[in-house]
């Protein structure tokens, strides 16, 4: 499928601006929960890593019912600490590219193969997506459609998508969101991958709306 071998899922996070009281990677839609319908994305990766801090038995739990080899990397830092450092710790090891997403996300299955099979195991490669959410990252691309800049204040037409197959990143503890991190590396590959981010409430309701007929 891929030379993609790696694959870490950061799902320690609260969560707060969800307003919960619970993991976001645990919402189901149609009775499943994004992190199984991750993880079913994820059936050819040899070596899957999952992040966990926030009531971090209940994932191991869901994640385990779905695929039991899966290694479970805790950060009990998690309420003061950004997906950066949860990513750190997961990639401590591996000097292999990598696939890296966010615990939040839905994602359409072909469009997830098409991105992975854009990526040429060499060059970084980013993740964008039609703009749409609450608190969006966006990016601007230049002629080749690599990513330009990324900006939370100049909006376009796309944004970041919480996915990446990252090949020579450095990637520390005490580093920031991951897209700052690859802006030090900008320019860089982009691919246009079909997902929706759930950050808030309004993101949940129209991730509700796009995706109940995709998971029937």
């Amino acid at each position: 499928m891929s030379f993609i071998k790696n694959a870490v899922i950061s799902a320690a996070g609260m969560g707060t601006r969800l307003g919960l009281n619970m993991p976001k990677c645990l919402l189901k839609f149609n009775g499943i929960s994004i992190i199984k319908h991750q993880l079913s994305l994820l059936k050819n990766i040899e070596s899957i890593r999952v992040v966990v801090g926030f009531m971090e038995e209940d994932v191991i739990d869901e994640v385990k019912s779905f695929r039991k080899d899966v290694i479970f990397v805790r950060n009990p830092n998690y309420q003061n600490t950004s997906n950066t450092y949860s990513i750190s710790l997961a990639m401590e090891g591996i000097k292999e590219p990598s696939l890296l997403i966010d615990g939040d996300l839905l994602i359409n299955k072909d469009s997830f193969n098409n991105f992975i099979k854009s990526f040429d195991n060499k060059n970084t490669l980013v993740g964008i997506t039609k703009a749409s959410t609450d608190d969006a990252v966006y990016v601007k691309l230049n002629k080749q459609k690599e990513v330009q800049n990324f900006s939370r204040k100049i909006k376009s037409d796309y944004e970041w998508s919480g996915i990446a197959c990252v090949n020579n990143i450095l990637i520390q503890k005490n580093d920031p969101y991951l897209y700052q991190v690859l802006e030090k590396y900008l320019p860089l590959k982009s691919a246009i991958i079909e997902c929706s981010e759930i950050d808030t409430a309004d993101d949940l309701k129209r991730a509700q709306h796009l995706w109940s007929r995709y998971f029937e």
